[in-house]
């Protein structure tokens, strides 16, 4: 059943073996709209002789999923995908870890593969909540209006933006955010 209301949910989906891109086919198969989040970096192709800019995932086995289905239909759906999968859950209540569209709209943006103009980190989200900080907001730039923190790493100030277990840090000046 398709669901009605405006205001889109995501999920993650934790893939095993990393097999995330042969999840996505299943998923671009299956019209499920999706998520990976990649970055470029060099790697030597079979029979070249100098390495090549290729798109890879930035975290293995994670895959964000518009959920557009009801949670029972969703996983009908995914099981019949051939390769393993899961959908990730909150410890305490059990039920699917949701991320509002307005996030993940922003967590997109910040995660662009393409921006390359400033410099980005992605890191688990224990790791960036282990370094203490402030909540703030962008008011200025590309990246104006995108809530997130601001903390201090190597004498550099760091913009993170935490998605689904995934942290994306962008190097943004201080001057740019306002505390909330």
């Amino acid at each position: 059943m398709e669901k009605t209301d405006t205001a889109s949910t995501w999920v993650v989906i934790r893939t095993f073996n990393n097999k995330e891109m042969e999840v996505s086919s299943f998923l671009t198969k299956n019209h499920l709209r999706h998520f990976i989040p990649m970055f470029y970096t060099e790697k030597l192709k079979k029979g070249e002789e100098k390495p090549q800019m290729v798109l890879v995932p930035v975290v293995r086995n994670y895959i964000f999923l518009e959920k557009t289905l009801e949670e029972k239909d969703l996983r009908t759906k995914l099981s019949e995908c051939y390769y393993p999968l899961t959908l990730m859950t909150d410890r305490s209540s059990g039920k699917l870890s949701e991320i509002s569209d307005r996030e993940m709209i922003e967590f997109r943006l910040l995660c662009d593969p393409d921006y390359s103009k400033t410099p980005k980190e992605f890191v688990e989200t224990d790791d960036s909540k282990a370094i203490p900080g402030k909540d703030v907001m962008v008011v200025h730039g590309q990246f104006a209006g995108i809530r997130g923190r601001l903390l201090k790493k190597n004498q550099k100030y760091w913009f993170v933006k935490t998605v689904g277990g995934i942290s994306v840090m962008l190097r943004i000046s201080r001057w740019y955010c306002k505390v909330l």
